[in-house]
C-alpha cells in the first residue's frame, strides 16, 4: 500500500486506471460479462421474467457498492495498523419500477435512495476505526460514482442479420 501511494505521488499518470468489461446476451434475461479472466453472470428472478440463475444488474451494483467499501477498508486498515476480526456490509436500495417500465416519465428509472450498514468487528480504538471507515466510504470509487453526476457517452451499432 505505502509503495503504491508513494509511486502515484511521484507518477500521477500511472494512477489512471481504465477497467473494461464485455457483456453478451445468452438467452432470455440471462447475460454473461467478461471482466478480465472472470465471467460475471446476470439474470432476473422468475417473477421478473428471468430464470433466477444469477443476481440482476441492479443487485450487482449493490454488490459492487458493498465490496468496494469492504476491500478498501481492509486494505487501508492493514496499512494503518488496524486489525479486524470481520467485516460485512448490507446495502439496500429503493427503485420505483414505473421508471424502468416507462410507465411514468416523471419517475427516474434508477435508485431513489441507498442505505448501508457497515459492520466492523475489531479490538482497536473505535474513533480510529470509525475515522478510517468514513474516509473509505468517502473515497470508494463505486460510492463516488453513484453520488455525483459523471459523463456517460456511447454509441449504438445496428447490423442487419
Amino acid at each position: 500500500m505505502a509503495t503504491r501511494i508513494e509511486f502515484f505521488k511521484r507518477k500521477p499518470e500511472a494512477a489512471i486506471y481504465k477497467p473494461k468489461v464485455s457483456s453478451r446476451h445468452i438467452s432470455g434475461l440471462y447475460t454473461e460479462t467478461k471482466v478480465r479472466e472472470h465471467i460475471v453472470k446476470s439474470d432476473y428472478g422468475e417473477a421478473a421474467g428471468g430464470t433466477n440463475l444469477a443476481p440482476n444488474p441492479i443487485e450487482l451494483l449493490l454488490a459492487a457498492f458493498a465490496a468496494c467499501i469492504e476491500a478498501a477498508f481492509y486494505e487501508f486498515a492493514l496499512h494503518e495498523g488496524l486489525k479486524t476480526t470481520s467485516l460485512s456490509v448490507d446495502v439496500e436500495g429503493t427503485l420505483d419500477l414505473r421508471g424502468l417500465f416507462m410507465v411514468d416519465d416523471s419517475v427516474d428509472p434508477g435508485f431513489q435512495n441507498l442505505t448501508f450498514v457497515f459492520n466492523i468487528e475489531t479490538n482497536d480504538d473505535e474513533a480510529r476505526v470509525r475515522d478510517l471507515a468514513e474516509r473509505m466510504i468517502a473515497h470508494c470509487p463505486v460510492v463516488d460514482s453513484l453520488k455525483r453526476p459523471i459523463e456517460i457517452k456511447g454509441q449504438i451499432n445496428i447490423k442487419r442479420g
